[in-house]
């Protein structure tokens, strides 16, 4: 199952909500209600280079969560090239 976005919930906070789009990482905030904020934390931005190397180096959730999605399509890519070369 390819599952591309992913919902970080605590309780009290606003939510962080992910996704991937043409193989990048996009942001945006929801309020607790699960609905966008009105102003720019509620639009969807690509994160940067240095915000996915932050993800990786702490090992955050978001990050192992993307890292396998990127293994993913690698693993996809090589089993695509077996199948043309055969």
């Amino acid at each position: 199952m390819d599952i591309r976005n992913l919902r970080v919930e605590i309780p009290g906070l606003s939510i962080n909500d992910y996704r991937v789009s043409d193989r990048d990482l996009e942001f945006r905030a929801l309020d607790n209600e699960s609905h966008p904020f009105p102003d720019q934390r509620g639009k969807w931005r690509r994160l940067t280079a240095n915000e996915l190397v932050l993800h990786f180096r702490l090992k955050t959730i978001v990050g192992i969560w993307f890292l396998e999605k990127v293994c993913d399509w690698e693993t996809e890519l090589a089993d695509q090239k077996v199948a043309n070369a055969a």
